[in-house]
């Protein structure tokens, strides 16, 4: 089983890679998905994704922010997911994910998340970079993956 320290380290590299990825001229984009899971499925629970690409370079390694993403929620009586707007942040320094976004059900929110590295795996669109919510401030459970195009 990895150490505490292990962990932080392939964090820290793979935030780096992210970092070294996106800064000011050197790529495309990044794509992402964000998983959202609490205790109600069809009220809180959701996927969310869309470009974020968008780098500022502050901090360590700079923040990187979402632009024209969505997220879905599943419909309790079927039908169509209902979508919403979703704004993500992720801190390249310090591992750091905030989000903003207000629910079909009209609860505005604001969570953030600590990100753990899960995976980096190469694919046939790019590099994707799996992490999972290591702590959050909602008590719920996240997922992020990255797709470096």
């Amino acid at each position: 089983m990895p150490s505490e320290h292990s962990e932080e380290r392939r964090t820290q590299h793979a935030l780096e890679q992210v970092f070294t990825y996106i800064s000011p001229g050197s790529n495309e984009g990044i794509s992402f998905s964000l998983s959202r899971l609490t205790d109600d499925l069809f009220d809180d629970s959701f996927l969310a994704g869309g470009d974020i690409s968008r780098f500022t370079a502050t901090s360590h390694r700079g923040v990187i922010r979402s632009q024209s993403a969505t997220g879905y929620v599943l419909a309790a009586q079927g039908g169509a997911p209902a979508p919403f707007p979703v704004e993500l942040t992720v801190d390249l320094g310090n591992g750091e994910c905030s989000g903003t976004w207000t629910l079909p059900s009209g609860a505005a929110q604001s969570p953030s998340f600590r990100l753990q590295h899960v995976k980096t795996t190469s694919v046939s669109e790019g590099t994707l970079i799996v992490f999972a919510g290591e702590t959050s401030s909602d008590d719920s459970v996240y997922s992020l993956a990255l797709l470096l195009i």
